[in-house]
């Protein structure tokens, strides 16, 4: 209970910091956000809106960690790694939108650069992991089995985590589309996980402190936001995510608990396989949260969108986080 204590006590000391933090930062942004010419029409009023807002909660978690030799909890290799997850994710995303920003674009680094820095942070997860996490015990999703990381093929282990990393990280970057989407989403993935860190005084600390801070986001980045995340806050928040899964033991468990991540994530897969293959569009525009949202497009697509305004498609997909979550603690158990 000792890390559910103090993690509370970083939850809302690092929420309020985050509020404050933001809106300094608010008041001078380095960057405005860059919108897509080919999105909904709906979007082109964000344009100019301070980004990279994910900058001070990085900063923030960075300046929470240096203090941890003063946590009355112990920190063990379990902490470190999500911490360098979290870190490592976070570093890519800067750079992103460092290069955005300086190019005045919506795009930095291309596609194929993003995957490769961040398969270079996986690489360095799998040699922390394979030497310093030989005990650790994968939970099998609705069942008492459990796989001892020493049993799973190094390669294996290797690809299982490369997948899963920038799958989650590159599934939260994809969910921050909307005024508070992605932020909503994440404390509820971050909360979800306490079924499985509250064993873990550090990751359950983390977790709280991570829900903490993106809440103190969330303040600002409501409908209307007044800044975004940026790459920098979205991939933070996903390599977290991973970090505090991955050390408790949850990897399998993930796709389930972020399972709206995976959703998002798989409209855009299936958008770009439908029109590479058939030439057909299925949604109106991916990720999945643009088909939902009010707005038209002058292309045909296959399934019919609701034309929800962006408040109610932001509360309902929270509300199907939510259920991921839920599923995700009752797999857990």
């Amino acid at each position: 209970m000792e890390g559910l204590r103090f993690g509370l006590l970083l939850g809302l000391s690092g929420g309020v910091a985050a509020a404050l933090g933001i809106w300094a930062f608010i008041r001078r942004p380095p960057f405005g956000q860059h919108i897509r010419p080919e999105g909904l029409p709906t979007h082109h009023k964000k344009a100019g809106t301070p980004t990279m807002g994910g900058l001070p909660l990085l900063l923030l978690f960075l300046l929470a960690w240096s203090c941890a030799p003063f946590w009355p909890v112990e920190i063990s290799w379990r902490g470190w790694f999500a911490f360098f997850s979290a870190l490592g994710a976070g570093a890519v995303g800067f750079l992103d939108d460092l290069l955005s920003g300086l190019r005045g674009r919506s795009e930095g680094l291309s596609p194929g650069g993003k995957l490769l820095l961040q398969a270079l942070v996986a690489l360095g997860l799998f040699l922390f992991l394979f030497l310093r996490g030989p005990v650790l015990l994968f939970r099998v999703p609705f069942s008492p089995v459990v796989v001892p990381l020493r049993e799973i093929p190094a390669p294996a282990l290797f690809v299982l985590l490369l997948l899963s990393f920038t799958g989650t990280v590159n599934g939260a970057n994809l969910t921050d589309g909307l005024d508070g989407l992605a932020a909503g989403c994440g404390i509820v993935v971050l909360l979800g996980a306490l079924a499985l860190a509250l064993s873990f005084p550090e990751l359950s600390s983390l977790a709280l402190l991570g829900a903490g801070l993106f809440a103190g986001f969330l303040w600002w980045n409501a409908h209307p936001a007044r800044v975004f995340m940026g790459d920098t806050g979205s991939m933070f928040l996903g390599g977290l995510i991973f970090g505090i899964f991955t050390a408790s033991g949850g990897l399998f468990l993930l796709p389930i608990s972020a399972g709206i991540l995976v959703l998002e994530s798989a409209s855009v897969i299936a958008q770009v396989f439908a029109f590479k293959l058939a030439g057909v569009r299925v949604l109106k525009m991916s990720p999945l949260h643009h088909h939902l949202e009010k707005g038209e497009v002058p292309w045909q697509y296959l399934i019919p969108s609701p034309g929800w305004p962006e408040p109610v498609v932001v509360a309902r997909l929270w509300l199907l986080a939510a259920l991921f979550a839920a599923l995700g603690m009752l797999a857990a158990r």
